[in-house]
């Protein structure tokens, strides 16, 4: 394809069958080679006990000159002279080599014990050879068809061992996505199970995933249809206004639809984003100065509602933040404490640390969460019955969502004395000063 770098991975079975062939030609060329030089040398040293027991023979006077059994053709027995130019008279009893018009012979020497007659046995070199080679092939040859058809065996094998993958492919490639069932585990090689066993928990978490996006879309979609038939309501009602000030109080109400419509598509965008794994750079921020940030800006709701807003234990605490996350998990915590509480109320946040643990806390006096929904606190777009407030029910679901990017955990209790403690931990990060 165009523009697309093409990657060649390597095929596990060809890798697999190129080792097996390379190895099997490695040992089987060493063992050729030894077993054919064994062969060869024990082929000259049978041609040597044949020559020695003809010599035996010939020593005994049982057989004469040019006379040798059948089967030892090319073995020849003649008498030594002195006047023999071609063989020496002087050589000795026993094997030697001797060359005789430029061909090389293996000869055996012996002396007739009755005439004293002296007599050579011999078998010229470069035949003797050709026996030995003859007798090595018939050795090496048997080898070579021998690990040939071991080979196409192994292949065979090797391919029959391969047949549940290509299948596990198939049936892969005839899902199209939208149902991710668990691949099948039963007939598969027992060294594949792990990864099946893996890959099935992968299967079962994206689908669940799947499950949970679809909801959310549902969800968003049933949300975003009451705003904006609101919105289309109020604009209506804009041209039946019959007076400038009730126009102006008219759209008035457009705008505040208009916001609210604004902060739900602001929260909806954020925890997509934050559900989509999109990954942001790490960087160390003080949950302090966080902290300050959010309650400067708050400070004017609560004291709208002449609540009791401050912070009663603060120590300096160094964390990890993703895209100011930790910003939306403060701010949703302190707005919703003071969005709950009532008039003249309190709202007391505390930071300290807990061992290795950075600790966020946050206590009202409001009148808490009825325990049956405290399980579903946190589930995107869920307001519990007896809310009044506005809002949209993406707070806390942001909330958890930040969390578990950063690796901190949420608690949400009702206190005993009233209202709800939101107490968030995460580990700190320890700095060149402490």
């Amino acid at each position: 394809m165009d523009g697309q770098q093409v990657t060649h991975h390597p095929s596990l079975q060809h890798q697999l069958n190129r080792w097996i062939l390379t190895t099997t030609f490695i040992f089987v060329t060493v063992a050729a080679v030894l077993s054919g030089a064994l062969t060869f040398f024990e082929a000259r040293e049978l041609q040597d006990d044949i020559l020695q027991e003809i010599a035996s023979l010939v020593r005994v006077n049982q057989l004469t000159e040019n006379k040798v059994p059948e089967s030892d053709e090319s073995i020849l027995i003649q008498r030594l002279e002195k006047n023999n130019k071609d063989i020496s008279y002087k050589l000795d009893d026993g094997f030697q080599t001797i060359t005789i018009d430029d061909d090389d012979w293996r000869v055996y020497v012996v002396t007739q014990s009755s005439t004293k007659q002296r007599f050579v046995v011999g078998q010229q070199t470069e035949l003797r050879d050709d026996i030995a080679w003859n007798s090595t092939l018939n050795v090496f040859w048997p080898i070579v068809s021998l690990v040939v058809i071991l080979l196409l065996i192994i292949n065979v094998f090797i391919r029959q061992a391969f047949k549940p993958l290509k299948r596990l492919a198939t049936h892969l490639d005839t899902h199209d996505g939208s149902q991710l069932s668990v691949l099948p585990e039963t007939n598969m090689p027992k060294e594949i199970v792990p990864f099946l066993v893996s890959i099935n928990g992968l299967l079962a978490r994206l689908q669940q995933t799947m499950q949970k996006q679809q909801r959310f879309i549902a969800d968003a979609a049933h949300e975003l249809r009451t705003p904006v038939t609101a919105l289309s309501l109020l604009a209506e009602n804009i041209k039946q206004a019959n007076t400038e000030q009730d126009r102006e109080q008219r759209e008035l109400l457009l705008q505040q639809g208009f916001e609210r419509l604004r902060l739900l598509v602001a929260q909806l965008l954020d925890l997509a984003r934050l559900q989509s794994d999109y990954e942001s750079h790490n960087e160390t921020v003080s949950l302090n100065q966080v902290v300050q940030h959010v309650i400067a800006d708050l400070y004017p709701l609560a004291e709208a509602k002449n609540i009791d807003l401050g912070v009663s234990r603060q120590e300096k605490l160094m964390v990890l933040d993703k895209g100011a996350g930790l910003s939306h998990l403060v701010r949703n915590a302190i707005d919703n404490a003071i969005r709950y509480t009532p008039v003249g109320g309190t709202v007391n946040v505390s930071l300290f640390s807990d061992g290795a643990y950075a600790v966020f806390c946050v206590e009202d006096t409001g009148k808490g969460i009825p325990e049956e929904e405290l399980q579903h606190i946190f589930e995107p777009f869920y307001r519990s019955h007896e809310n009044i407030h506005p809002g949209n029910g993406l707070g806390l679901t942001i909330s958890l969502e930040v969390a578990r990017k950063l690796g901190g955990e949420i608690t949400l209790i009702n206190r005993s004395e009233g209202g709800v403690q939101f107490l968030y931990r995460q580990l700190t990060v320890m700095t060149n000063n402490g």
